[in-house]
């Protein structure tokens, strides 16, 4: 049966700014987000935002910024009125949070509006706009700034406002919000209340570090490292933190570009490439980072909430995402200490000389009838890095007497930093555990991640590649069907990671050589577990660390293995050397101290 088409007809003005709202305002969080990023532009110091049912019902905006005149305050409600921009050329290079002249009318047309503002001189303005009717002006009285009143949000639109979740759910995207934008605009005041209590309270801090102490805590604040990088058309500053500090979201992840929060999948995954290998899946370590380039490289017009930004350079970005955070947690880049050492010593991730080369007479595992320990080769031992000035400087003296209460709780990701000299291996815990003394603390070692994170270090080292062993006797392994089926189309990708193998019967093969870290160890399991991975992981990067991490798990010493003086000490070498020793490839932490003072505390000797 035909359907009779229907004729073309031009849209109410009305309806078609209901529609075009749709674009821009989605749910409370955006509304808060575009009356913030408007107070910014207009120069604030201090934004506050108070909230009725989660946002849903009322919503207020307070800033100190400039404020309107009366003709800017009637215009501002008009759609695709801005102050912004003025031709085409403006588009290409802006450097406004806002140009695109849409949200106040956008917001003005789907609640009960009103917008009261004053340059300081004179009477101030009032703007009323119901529902997206004609604007009402009148003279107000209210100081230098800005505040708007969105009663009712989507009342008008019972469609939109069905898909609003509950009250604790939107407040909690508003939070989230104005936490991203506070930490992109640290030197500013946030404060988010709801029925009398503050949900966020930030004073104007010092520098970015501050604020994120006083988001974060100061204790998660110290797991941060300084990011400082510049490449090509990009530079890349802020903290991020060590792999051993994460979370189960993004929501404390923070990009922003030239002062633009923004949601940018390629940016995220180029902080997904800067962690690889060091963290679990679906865990994501806190950063706040800032890309500046030229505006003209960047198109923040890609969407109406301009939240989405596109570089001229994709794959160049992504890269200097990763490069950047990748130094900072790796500690490539190191400065002189420009204060001195406070007595009780901060902890921080880093690399340092080990001790000297076990002696000759060094007893070998394969005496034992266990796999040989062979320790990556020395990095720069000659060239031990002074630690960064941060690990021992204060993050802000309002936070010093906060930071005397964690100096002694261990630190999660935290290694010790005294000098090869003043470290000494004492002993082994229930033949699992390295402790390692140090200078008012002694540290407890996991030896089975440890040494994983030392041969996944050499397994990844371009420089000095692990060779691949040829067995003395190979190795059978029996495979399910399924396993047997997989093995015989990946055997010859199994080779690229040392495992030299063919068929053996209907449901074996037979490996004849492996990398030589493997030797005398787990090879049945190692060759399993490399197996599933490629079936489960697409190829790339993420699937050649997964079976680089099996190798490195299988071919650790284990948990009940007991170790000789000279293993244990060449084992916490080579750990130490490693890239990233603070957590494992699975980012289970390595380790953690026991000060010297909390053991006096234990024994009554305060």
């Amino acid at each position: 049966m035909d359907t009779p088409h229907a004729s073309i007809n031009v849209l109410d003005p009305k309806v078609a700014q209901q529609v075009a709202a749709g674009e821009v305002v989605d749910r409370p969080a955006s509304v808060v987000k575009e009356l913030v990023e408007n107070a910014l532009d207009a120069g604030a110091s201090r934004i506050e935002v108070e909230l009725g049912d989660g946002g849903t019902s009322r919503i207020l905006v307070r800033d100190d910024g400039s404020g309107m005149s009366r003709d800017d305050a009637n215009l501002s409600v008009l759609r695709h009125a801005t102050s912004k921009i003025r031709n085409v050329e403006d588009i290409e290079a802006v450097t406004t949070l806002g140009f695109r002249g849409e949200a106040l009318p956008s917001i003005a047309s789907v609640s009960s509006f009103s917008l009261t503002t004053s340059t300081g001189e004179g009477a101030a303005t009032k703007v009323v706009v119901e529902g997206g009717e004609a604007a009402e002006v009148s003279a107000a009285s209210h100081p230098k700034g800005t505040t708007v009143l969105v009663d009712r949000l989507f009342y008008n639109v019972p469609a939109r406002r069905a898909f609003l979740k509950g009250a604790r759910a939107e407040r909690s995207a508003i939070v989230e919000v104005v936490t991203h934008l506070a930490i992109a605009h640290p030197t500013l005041a946030f404060r988010l209340s709801e029925g009398g209590r503050d949900y966020l309270s930030l004073p104007e801090a010092g520098d970015l570090l501050e604020r994120l102490a006083q988001i974060l805590g100061v204790a998660k604040a110290r797991a941060l490292r300084k990011v400082e990088y510049e490449s090509g058309p990009f530079g890349v500053s802020g903290y991020a933190a060590l792999p051993s500090l994460t979370e189960g979201s993004r929501a404390h992840q923070t990009i922003s570009v030239n002062g633009r929060f923004v949601r940018a999948e390629n940016l995220h995954r180029g902080l997904d490439d800067a962690y690889r290998a060091t963290v679990t899946s679906g865990r994501y370590p806190p950063v706040a980072v800032e890309i500046t380039a030229d505006p003209r490289r960047v198109d923040v017009n890609v969407h109406p909430t301009k939240q989405i930004v596109r570089f001229s350079e994709e794959r160049a970005a992504r890269e200097a995402v990763a490069s950047a955070v990748r130094d900072a947690i790796e500690w490539r880049t190191q400065a002189a200490p420009q204060a001195p050492r406070a007595p009780e010593r901060t902890f921080t991730q880093d690399r340092f000389s080990g001790p000297s080369r076990p002696p000759a007479d060094y007893p070998s595992y394969a005496a034992e009838g266990r796999s040989p320990y062979t320790a990556p080769p020395a990095r720069g031992l000659q060239e031990a890095r002074e630690r960064l000035s941060e690990a021992s400087r204060p993050l802000a003296e309002s936070f010093a007497e906060e930071r005397e209460r964690y100096t002694e709780l261990p630190e999660r990701g935290a290694l010790p930093q005294a000098s090869p000299e003043e470290l000494r291996v004492i002993g082994q815990l229930a033949a699992g555990y390295i402790l390692v003394e140090e200078p008012e603390s002694l540290w407890v070692v996991d030896q089975h991640v440890a040494h994983e994170r030392a041969i996944l270090d050499k397994l990844h080292d371009s420089d000095s590649p692990a060779t691949v062993q040829s067995l003395l006797v190979p190795e059978v392994v029996d495979l399910s069907p399924a396993e047997a089926e997989r093995a015989a189309a990946d055997l010859e990708e199994l080779s690229v990671y040392g495992f030299e193998a063919e068929p053996f019967g209907p449901r074996s093969v037979r490996v004849t050589a492996v990398i030589s870290t493997l030797a005398d160890r787990d090879i049945a399991g190692a060759f399993k577990d490399a197996l599933s991975a490629i079936s489960g992981t697409e190829p790339g990067h993420r699937r050649e660390d997964h079976i680089l991490a099996t190798i490195a798990c299988h071919s650790a010493v284990k948990m009940g293995d007991k170790l000789s003086q000279p293993e244990m000490e060449a084992l916490i070498k080579s750990w130490l050397e490693s890239r990233l020793p603070a957590t494992c490839p699975h980012g289970r932490t390595i380790c953690y101290r026991i000060g010297l003072n909390e053991v006096a505390r234990k024994l009554d000797r305060h």
